[in-house]
């Protein structure tokens, strides 16, 4: 909540979600979203909603991340009781509160959130189940919600798969022929649902090969032709760990995850299925180069990790209980330090990433009449988001190109040249591998202009030109009343 009070900038990826969201009707919303985001239709309408409802600012953009980052607390609660342990439940749930990935995306204008709050609606589904046996009212329910569900995550289906893929093992082992119809008919209805929902969304925004050659090392090479390729996988794997679920000892996490595999295999095979069956689904879509498996795209994933991660510290406190009690208090600590140190410190300094508005501020109070003003590509979507609210001149300003691209920064100077005042905006500058596009494009700009001021903001930038070399008397002129500013 803290970091949602903070109210930071919107950055790129939000800034380009909000063009799609502000700007068009429910209708409107059919078409493939502004600057190929890929994003579900029905997160889209979410917003729109929202947006109708509350107003255009930060705030009202980023409340549905918020809301549904505040459920999946209570409902991870009311799924870990049902799966674990009091005890076990109850460290489950420390690590999902402290979870700092969690914490990030449930303020920030992006649909992950979302996914984990599905994904923990369909874990409780799944156990609804799997604890009245024979009964057809949960699985009318889960006909429902699944084929609703799949237009609002992307990932949903994999969870879909997972879980209705296990609860239709136990039925054919069972030999209960009407349940394992009935969820052969459920399952038809959610493929038939995504099958419309591929067709009319995801076949026309997820599949350009600009997007397959961005993800393309996040997907499992299938059959691997190197050692490289048979390295990807326990990688891959390892990393999760680290991204999304938030641990910097993620050897312990690996640890405690593999016992509680272990533990379940022995004990609750169902329910170890119904955890880990949507990470293998999500890895078979990985190796169709359907979905990208890396980073914040499995945020969804995290409930399930962090459940047999905590089964599997119960099972060693457990054995370690009565010969070396302190096993289980270290191991526990050394799992929830750093998590704990990271939200404590977005509580009480919350994190900021492309601060372009204060940016944009401090422009509004000094820009004269003919002033120009120059926004760099990477900034234009914030740019159009802040402009009109601070009642900057967005049509008048000049548009530039990516840094980057070859010849680029050289064309844009000379639309400069000859231009009197010129303010100079970057965000969202690449800075990366020995490359930075921000100061590639100043030291060009330089030897043509007189520099008068600047000011700086985590993750923005804007400068004041007098471009064509003006004298220096020109350059106290324009920066009267004030030095230059860092």
């Amino acid at each position: 909540m803290a970091q949602y009070l903070a109210n930071r900038s919107l950055w790129l990826d939000e800034a380009y979600l909000a063009s799609t969201i502000l700007h068009r009707s429910f209708a409107g919303l059919l078409r493939p979203p502004d600057y190929g985001q890929i994003v579900p239709v029905g997160f889209l309408a979410l917003e729109r909603a929202a947006a109708g409802i509350f107003g255009d600012s930060e705030y009202a953009l980023r409340l549905v991340p918020l809301a549904a980052g505040l459920a999946s607390l209570f409902l991870f609660r009311r799924v870990a009781l049902r799966m674990l342990p009091a005890r076990a439940a109850t460290f489950a749930l420390a690590l999902f509160v402290f979870c700092d990935p969690l914490i990030a995306f449930s303020s920030e204008l992006k649909q992950y959130s979302l996914d984990v709050l599905i994904a923990l609606l369909l874990l409780d589904w799944a156990l609804d189940v799997q604890e009245n046996p024979g009964k057809r009212a949960p699985l009318a329910r889960a006909a429902v919600l699944g084929a609703v569900l799949v237009w609002f995550s992307l990932p949903c289906i994999f969870v879909l798969a997972g879980i209705g893929s296990a609860l239709l093992v136990r039925a054919l082992f069972r030999r209960d022929r009407g349940e394992a119809a009935a969820l052969m008919g459920t399952g038809i209805l959610w493929v038939a649902s995504f099958a419309v929902f591929d067709a009319v969304w995801l076949s026309k925004i997820g599949r350009s090969p600009e997007v397959l050659a961005f993800w393309s090392r996040a997907f499992l090479p299938l059959p691997p032709r190197s050692l490289e390729d048979l390295y990807w996988l326990p990688r891959a794997l390892g990393a999760v760990f680290g991204d999304p679920v938030g641990f910097v000892f993620r050897g312990l996490g690996v640890f405690c995850f593999l016992v509680g595999a272990a533990a379940l295999f022995s004990s609750q095979r169902l329910r170890l299925a119904l955890l880990a069956a949507p990470l293998l689904f999500t890895l078979l879509a990985s190796a169709l180069k359907r979905y990208p498996f890396e980073g914040r795209l499995l945020l969804f994933l995290v409930p399930s990790i962090l459940l047999l991660i905590s089964a599997g510290a119960e099972h060693v406190r457990g054995a370690t209980a009565e010969r070396a009690p302190a096993v289980a208090v270290i191991l526990v600590t050394l799992m929830l330090f750093h998590p704990a140190l990271f939200a404590a410190r977005s509580l009480l300094r919350p994190r900021t990433r492309e601060e372009t508005r204060p940016v944009l501020s401090h422009v509004r109070e000094r820009l004269r009449p003919g002033d120009r003003l120059y926004v760099y590509a990477a900034a234009a979507p914030a740019f159009d988001y802040y402009a009109l609210r601070l009642g900057l001149p967005a049509s008048a300003a000049l548009r530039g190109t990516w840094a980057g691209e070859d010849g680029e920064p050289q064309r844009d100077l000379e639309r400069l040249r000859g231009g009197g005042r010129t303010w100079v905006l970057f965000s969202h500058a690449t800075r990366a591998g020995g490359r930075d596009d921000e100061k590639r494009f100043l030291d060009l700009l330089d030897p043509v202009g007189i520099r008068v001021e600047a000011f700086r903001a985590p993750g923005a930038a804007v400068y004041l030109y007098v471009v064509d070399g003006a004298g220096p008397s020109a350059a106290g002129r324009a920066a009267e009343g004030g030095e230059p500013r860092n």
